[in-house]
């Protein structure tokens, strides 16, 4: 695109960004404004600027359908990982779902950093992805480490987690998850008490943490605590004895767990056919008379272009 600085990440490019995305605006030139509407969120996050990369989404109106289904894919992308900064991790989820989906499948860098983002919001919701995930052809080198990291969160096993993500700190610092994965650490410890307490009827606080390997059993009584008030397992304190007693498991198909997730799986399968209406387009009649063929070629040769710049990935 005519006008965008040498070097878009800097610092000094926004404010020539900010100018050509007033400029397109002004112009209702719908195309140039999510060019740009991304090139600014990616030098904001470059810098971890989230909050106001949240802003800049917040006051920008976006007309659907997109005008180009690259662009929406880089939008949807940078809005959920803002979302996933800020812990709502269920619109996070949904955006790189999306993402995931109008991404073109010759875009392997970009679908590689989104499938990486997308496993770890998954497993900040408490859901474990499944295996077939990280076997994806051409990804399955890359989610190596992010399929150990959820096989220690699967089976609660706090140490090995915190091996992968020792070993793996500069690869997680490049993709930018590692402040995300240190999140993550909560949910092994609960991964890890739930196991226990459906092993146990009664289990003491210092076998708890020899098991967990926390870091002493005061602190694990309050983990415990909050875990019972948390509805992550059904069990009692005796602080006296200074064990938990667990109660006796119920039946599942007797709760409201399977309604739920009936519901889940019907507004995603609803939400995807809403997401296909909206991106269903027609031939603008007004304007086909007026397209030349030379704009025509301009117009092929900007989308290729675009599509090169998904391929080399994000931030």
């Amino acid at each position: 695109m005519e006008g965008l600085p040498e070097d878009e990440l800097s610092i000094s490019a926004r404010k020539q960004i900010l100018a050509l995305l007033r400029t397109c605006t002004l112009k209702h030139d719908e195309l140039g404004q999510e060019i740009l509407l991304n090139k600014m969120l990616e030098n904001l996050l470059h810098h971890d600027l989230v909050d106001q990369a949240d802003k800049l989404i917040c006051n920008t109106e976006l007309h659907e359908p997109y005008r180009s289904t690259n662009q929406a894919a880089r939008f949807c992308f940078y809005k959920g990982y803002v979302k996933a900064v800020q812990l709502d991790y269920t619109e996070s989820n949904n955006l790189l779902q999306q993402a995931l989906r109008k991404a073109p499948e010759k875009a392997q860098g970009f679908r590689t950093i989104a499938t990486k983002l997308w496993l770890i919001v998954q497993l900040l919701m408490g859901e474990i992805p499944a295996r077939s995930e990280f076997m994806v052809k051409g990804l399955k080198n890359a989610l190596a480490p992010y399929l150990m990291l959820t096989s220690a969160v699967r089976f609660g096993q706090l140490s090995r987690f915190t091996k992968v993500v020792s070993r793996n700190a500069d690869l997680f610092h490049d993709d930018r998850t590692y402040m995300l994965i240190q999140r993550i650490r909560h949910n092994v410890i609960k991964t890890g008490l739930r196991r226990v307490s459906l092993s146990y009827s009664r289990i003491s606080f210092k076998d708890i943490c020899q098991k967990l390997n926390l870091d002493n059993p005061e602190d694990t009584e309050y983990i415990v605590a909050k875990a019972i008030t948390d509805r992550v397992i059904d069990a009692v304190i005796d602080h006296d004895k200074g064990l938990i007693s667990s109660k006796e498991v119920g039946d599942i198909y007797g709760s409201a767990e399977p309604v739920s997730a009936f519901d889940k799986r019907i507004s995603f399968c609803l939400r995807v056919h809403n997401d296909a209406v909206q991106a269903m387009r027609y031939p603008y009649t007004e304007h086909a008379e007026e397209e030349s063929p030379e704009e025509r070629r301009k117009r092929e040769e900007e989308e290729r272009e675009e599509l090169a710049r998904l391929e080399d990935g994000m931030f």
